[in-house]
């Protein structure tokens, strides 16, 4: 599936910013709804209930004044107490029609209804019935039962408050418990989005430095394509077109060394058949300090000859360095061959030879790894004292094919080893008679070394330790891939 990404790096960041800051803003604003809705229920629930119980209470007061002003009518027939009645009777009126307009429970209204029919038929008693003892004591007894329905109602708003605020209570519970899986659910909901979100933006930065961490390897074959926002896309561009003009200048310096080494081989060989002549005597007897003269030119000639040829033969195994004709190569066998091939010099110095080989198998190219160790063979029998040991190790060890040469020679100054894997380097600690090389072998070494996706290290020792890693299998085919 292809990632489809904006056309800036800056963009992303807002972007992912957005959708990871999204789940926070949603859970705070449906957080802020919940607790708003919650309080308006509390607000609402409080003041009707009070408005009630208020109301409840004064009708109470007001059942009171009716009793009295009615028994006082019924004892002294007196008009006045009959009016006073009936303006307490207006009162209560009123605040039945105020209870009886609120939000009442089942309960409430069913209490509020009885007690208005109770009133009513109070009323209609004092109405048909003239002012006498009996009445007043009658008059007692009604008022005492609207007085305990009147109570009844007080109790049952009190419970209803009760009530209300217990449901209240619930409705936070769950309103808490909601918030809390709601935030237990956005944890991972945003810790996704940010590992999302970091994978997107980390990916184009690495291929990046993939990149160009190739070039800087030397790594030209491959063409680079970063996948990211458009700008992005277009530093990969311009790290292509880079890698194109390095491409060019590589095969500019390989060429250049071609020509050079061509053209300096003709006057080389005049040189060459010139001292030959002199030291043969064909152009007449020399005195010893001519002679001296012709041999100085003709070790110098060879010498020259020999530098000539390295700069060919570098040449040729950089052009071929981009690839690997990899297969399953048994290494032993490979180590065989090139001790064979250096026999001769290491019975020509009396060398003692060290060999401790497993039986190890790489996926590797044959080619580049006999010359690997031929290199580092070469050099340890051109620098070991004469009947000196030099050792070759192979093992495998955590997936990796190791080899090891040492010898007894001088070594490698500690400030040297950095620089040694330098084309055309040679070390200043040369012995008198060894003779002196191009500065190659060991950078070959090194470029067939990373080619294979191994590394090349020098380990302390009397002489020159070498250790050489490379992976058995995976690693070198995807570099011949």
């Amino acid at each position: 599936m292809r990632i489809t990404y904006p056309r800036s790096f800056l963009s992303l960041l807002l972007i992912g910013f957005t959708i990871v800051a999204a789940p926070l803003l949603v859970a705070l604003f449906t957080n802020a709804v919940a607790f708003e809705r919650l309080a308006g229920l509390s607000e609402q629930a409080v003041h009707s209930a009070v408005k009630v119980t208020q109301a409840s209470r004064s009708l109470i007061g007001v059942i009171t004044s009716l009793e009295r002003s009615a028994r006082q009518y019924a004892v002294a027939g007196e008009a006045t107490f009959l009016q006073t009645y009936r303006t307490h009777r207006d009162n209560f009126k009123a605040i039945a029609q105020q209870l009886d307009e609120r939000a009442l429970s089942e309960g409430q209204r069913v209490e509020l209804t009885a007690i208005e029919k109770q009133e009513e038929a109070i009323h209609d008693l004092i109405a048909r019935s003239r002012p006498t003892p009996e009445l007043s004591s009658r008059l007692q007894k009604e008022f005492a039962l609207l007085s305990d329905r009147a109570q009844a109602l007080v109790r049952i708003g009190d419970q209803v408050i009760e009530d209300g605020i217990e449901q209240l209570r619930n409705q936070a519970v769950k309103s808490r418990n909601n918030v809390f899986w709601l935030v237990i659910a956005l944890i991972p909901t945003a810790i996704l989005l940010i590992a999302a979100f970091t994978f997107l933006i980390a990916r184009p930065i690495n291929q990046v430095s993939d990149s160009i961490r190739g070039l800087g390897e030397g790594d030209f074959a491959k063409a680079i394509r970063i996948h990211g926002p458009g700008d992005i896309v277009r530093l990969g561009e311009q790290l292509d077109w880079l890698r194109e003009r390095l491409v060019t200048l590589e095969a500019q310096k390989t060429r250049f060394l071609q020509h050079m080494s061509h053209e300096l081989k003709t006057p080389l060989t005049a040189l060459r058949e010139g001292s030959d002549l002199l030291s043969s005597g064909v152009v007449g007897n020399l005195n010893a300090e001519q002679r001296e003269i012709a041999r100085i030119l003709q070790e110098n000639s060879i010498e020259l000859r020999k530098l000539i040829e390295g700069l060919l033969n570098y040449s040729a195994v950089h052009a071929k360095a981009s690839y690997l004709d990899a297969r399953i190569v048994p290494l032993r066998d490979v180590v065989r061959r090139v001790v064979n091939d250096r026999k001769l010099a290491i019975v020509a110095k009396g060398l003692r030879l060290e060999l401790n080989c497993e039986n190890v198998s790489a996926y590797c190219d044959e080619e580049k790894i006999r010359v690997m160790l031929d290199n580092l063979l070469s050099n340890a029998v051109k620098y070991s004292p004469e009947r000196g040991l030099v050792g070759i190790k192979l093992y495998h060890e955590q997936g990796d094919a190791v080899f090891e040469v040492h010898d007894e020679g001088p070594g490698i100054p500690e400030p040297e080893r950095d620089k040694v894997f330098e084309a055309f380097y040679r070390g200043t600690d040369v012995p008198v008679a060894a003779i002196k090389g191009s500065g190659l072998g060991l950078s070959i070494v090194k470029e067939y070394v990373e080619l294979h996706r191994g590394r090349v290290e020098i380990l302390d020792g009397p002489g020159a330790h070498f250790r050489i890693r490379l992976p058995r299998k995976r690693e070198v085919e995807e570099a011949a891939a």
